[in-house]
């Protein structure tokens, strides 16, 4: 948990047709990241976790995403987590909002019994205090924006969020649509524990996409 504190995590994720879906291309991408000064790393399927294993001792939290309705939800089971665990996870990441079709709170204990902390990602004020009262390590705003209540997804990452779970003495890690500095600093001057990046480091196709964005062409 200390390693995490005041840090930038660096989510390192490919999803099934991208170019870069290969487990030894995320491990590179991992690995990229700790020498560029991230402190721990959110990476998808136990494969990917092991294989990212392999290059860094850096803190993983691994998650595994499966599909339910309009989203992915992440890590719904204990065999999932078991399976994170096992590749060598530090932590696992918990869908803890309704739209889980997993047991929710309840795996959080299970999981501790695996030897691993739990993170808990959330979508509301009250989704992340029902998790951090049920013993979540950390509690992400990972799903803010995403949940279909609260679509279209905005495009700024939810401060008030963070802010909103930091003074209610939640640890608290923000997550979701962080893609400058500025925002960085922002969501470390509400509170955060730590924050975590993902498709503005790790995916060149949506990079290239905003900024090809802003050509005259």
């Amino acid at each position: 948990m200390n390693r995490l504190r005041g840090g930038l995590i660096v989510s390192c994720q490919a999803p099934e047709g991208h170019p870069l879906r290969d487990p030894e291309v995320i491990a590179r991408l991992a690995e990229c990241a700790v020498l560029g000064g991230a402190v721990g790393l959110r990476i998808n399927s136990a494969e990917d976790v092991a294989a990212v294993r392999r290059r860094t001792d850096a803190p993983v939290i691994g998650l595994h995403k499966v599909r339910h309705g309009h989203r992915d939800v992440i890590t719904p089971t204990l065999e999932h987590a078991a399976g994170l665990a096992a590749a060598g996870a530090d932590m696992i990441a918990v869908d803890l909002t309704p739209e889980t079709p997993g047991p929710g709170l309840e795996l959080i204990e299970p999981i501790h019994a695996l030897g691993v902390t739990v993170m808990a990602d959330v979508s509301t004020l009250a989704e992340g205090m029902d998790a951090w009262e049920a013993g979540a390590d950390v509690v992400g705003t990972t799903l803010s924006g995403y949940t279909a209540r609260q679509l279209p997804t905005p495009h700024d990452p939810d401060l008030h969020l963070v802010g909103a779970l930091a003074a209610r003495g939640v640890r608290v890690i923000a997550e979701g649509r962080y893609r400058t500095e500025q925002q960085v600093r922002q969501a470390f001057a509400a509170g955060a524990w730590a924050v975590v990046v993902g498709g503005a480091i790790t995916d060149p196709i949506s990079v290239t996409r905003r900024l090809a964005a802003a050509a005259p062409r």
